[in-house]
């Protein structure tokens, strides 16, 4: 009885495989699986920390009122800097002058 219980979830499997390969095909796309080992998960298998390729981004904007407080300028603003532009500052004004920081030997901080 397991057996034929184990035939019929695998003949279901594959029919609805097809199902989905159909419609991908028709939307202009390939599917393509991998059976994953008891190892791997569905998402991040590719990449770990340690073969984390992305560089560090030094810090362009600083808050006038915190120093600490930096923004690289990607992503979603910091609260700080919406905070500023609606009182009326520009990008502008909360830049980094670099060659203020290299004479005075302060880093730039990271966000």
């Amino acid at each position: 009885m397991r057996q034929r219980i184990n035939e019929a979830l695998q003949g279901r499997f594959t029919s609805r495989t097809q199902e989905f390969r159909e419609l991908a095909r028709e939307m202009g796309y390939a599917v393509t699986l991998t059976k994953l080992g008891k190892d791997e998960s569905r998402r991040g298998t590719r990449h770990t920390q340690e073969e984390d390729r992305r560089r560090a981004v030094s810090a362009k904007y600083r808050n006038p009122d915190n120093p600490k407080e930096t923004w690289a300028g990607r992503g979603r603003k910091p609260k700080w800097i919406e905070d500023k532009l609606a009182h009326g500052a520009s990008l502008d004004d909360l830049l980094i002058n670099r060659s203020a920081v290299q004479e005075s030997g302060v880093e730039a901080e990271k966000v």
